[in-house]
């Protein structure tokens, strides 16, 4: 989801607070820039919604949350704060705030044109600091490619691996979970220029 820089002026935290009371939209935050989230296509939303979905349904008898696009990640006390489109955090601190999340376990981001570079740079640099972190997973939408980076046991290292056939499974093994590609792209239709009708 790309989003719009709200001008040049710098915000302090309180204020960045105070104006996600009162607005219709959602805004990240970024060292004293706000950014407006702007509207997604309808792929990026089914995408994310198919995400979604069946981590609710996985997780949701283990009394984990899974938010989809609505909920703050603090990455940067009262400097960095962003709506991932989908994580899911199991961590009981979390169950504590209701106003932003800390420990997440995995998180999903739909690239879009306009943050590709921002999500696979910028959000990844922070995304791998979190302690609780063990997947960060980029879904394309304009083609099947799946891009997943795994914590290796509690360690710094981390595993990159890529996924562009409907028949593969992504194995979340630190989780016990699995996710076939197909499901994320259930009902994904791509335009003429990829060939490739779902």
């Amino acid at each position: 989801m790309s989003t719009i820089p709200k001008g040049n002026k710098q915000y302090t935290f309180a204020e960045y607070m105070a104006m996600e009371e009162s607005s219709l939209e959602r805004n990240d935050f970024y060292y004293g820039e706000i950014f407006a989230m702007a509207g997604a296509t309808a792929n990026h939303h089914q995408l994310a919604q198919n995400v979604n979905v069946a981590l609710i349904n996985r997780f949701k008898a283990d009394g984990c949350f899974v938010s989809l696009e609505g909920v703050r990640l603090e990455l940067v006390e009262e400097n960095f704060y962003l709506y991932p489109d989908v994580f899911l955090t199991c961590d009981e601190r979390d169950k504590k705030n209701n106003i932003f999340k800390n420990y997440p376990s995995i998180i999903f981001e739909v690239l879009s044109d306009s943050t590709a570079l921002y999500d696979k740079e910028v959000k990844l640099k922070y995304y791998k600091k979190i302690e609780t972190l063990n997947y960060y997973v980029l879904v394309a939408q304009k083609e099947i490619m799946v891009e997943v980076y795994s914590r290796i046991n509690d360690s710094q290292i981390w595993q990159y691996q890529t996924f562009e056939n409907l028949d593969e499974t992504i194995s979340f093994d630190r989780l016990g979970f699995t996710l076939p590609v197909a499901v994320i792209y259930e009902g994904i239709g791509f335009d003429a220029v990829s060939a490739v009708v779902l």
